[in-house]
């Protein structure tokens, strides 16, 4: 049974997943409503729907065993609490829709546990989120975390924020900052702006927050965009720059680059990361060296990626 829409495709990646801890895994309900983030009622109809659609035979239809040795593996690499591996989409290479719909659901299910506020990053990753989030019938906050605005007037990217601000009944708090300023002087002339400076300081308090991981390869929306001029990015990269998240900026062993250009940042503060349940959302044959630069910094506390950046983030050697 396949499907070229990602919220019924994530329900029954859902319903089989479930179906497979049940039968498989020898889970209870309850351990597997824990598990996922779901409730007991929810893990019952999802494993009804698995059975209605004749998933489960003399085995659970879905590569779980392989995703499930995934998350403890990739959990244990990076000291991760949280790791979610989506199976990939046969028809495509590309996971974003598969992996807008997980983080939608995340976003729902941490919801559900009655958190309320959010810090959100930007980037093509967090914009399949917002399009596949459900209109939520609650007082929902949604923070930015950082700038965003491109200094190319042309080409400029739609704030996550303003998309997830048609699905929630809550404020979304959008900074309208760019990413990168023209000098130091100019950055703290930014910061200083009271309403900035309190958005600001309200994203760094928040106890979720959910990024996407960029990078400088030709085909990361901060080169697509001319968010970053090229000597930006030669400048960046110079310093060993290869994964970036929130506007900061990793080598490939998960140090913090700190040179001319990332002082004009307007980056999210990553010494808040660890005080918070800090999730990356990405995957994709172009994240992998971004991915293994953000994971080898142990800022974050947890990841959604799909099943092949998963095998190459355990396998590869690079």
């Amino acid at each position: 049974m396949n499907s070229k829409e990602p919220k019924i495709d994530d329900e029954l990646f859902l319903c089989k997943k479930a179906a497979w801890l049940y039968y498989v895994a020898k889970l209870n309900q309850n351990q597997i409503a824990e598990k996922i983030g779901l409730s007991k009622m929810r893990v019952h109809r999802l494993i009804a729907l698995a059975e209605k659609n004749g998933f489960v035979k003399t085995y659970v239809e879905g590569d779980f065993e392989r995703t499930s040795k995934y998350e403890n593996i990739l959990k244990e690499k990076y000291k991760i609490k949280f790791c979610e591996v989506i199976p990939n989409d046969l028809e495509s290479d590309n996971p974003i829709n598969m992996l807008g719909a997980a983080g939608g659901r995340f976003i729902m299910n941490q919801i559900n546990n009655n958190i309320y506020e959010f810090g959100i990053g930007t980037g093509s990753t967090m914009s399949a989120v917002a399009k596949w989030l459900p209109k939520i019938n609650k007082k929902i906050d949604f923070i930015s975390l950082n700038g965003s605005l491109t200094r190319n007037n042309a080409v400029q990217t739609q704030s996550v924020i303003s998309q997830i601000a048609n699905k929630t009944n809550g404020q979304c708090y959008a900074t309208g900052i760019p990413l990168i300023t023209e000098s130091v002087e100019q950055k703290k002339m930014i910061e200083n702006i009271n309403y900035v400076k309190e958005i600001l300081i309200r994203g760094n308090k928040t106890k979720i927050k959910i990024l996407s991981v960029g990078g400088l390869d030709d085909s990361s929306l901060n080169v697509r965009s001319k968010i970053f001029s090229q000597k930006s990015i030669a400048n960046l990269k110079s310093s060993g720059a290869v994964g970036e998240v929130g506007g900061n900026f990793f080598n490939i062993d998960g140090k913090i680059i700190s040179n001319e250009e990332t002082t004009k940042i307007l980056s999210a503060d990553y010494s808040f990361f660890k005080k918070a349940k800090t999730i990356l959302i990405a995957g994709g044959k172009n994240k992998i060296l971004q991915l293994k630069s953000v994971l080898k910094s142990a800022y974050f506390s947890g990841l959604i990626t799909d099943s092949n950046t998963a095998d190459k983030l355990i396998n590869s050697k690079y």
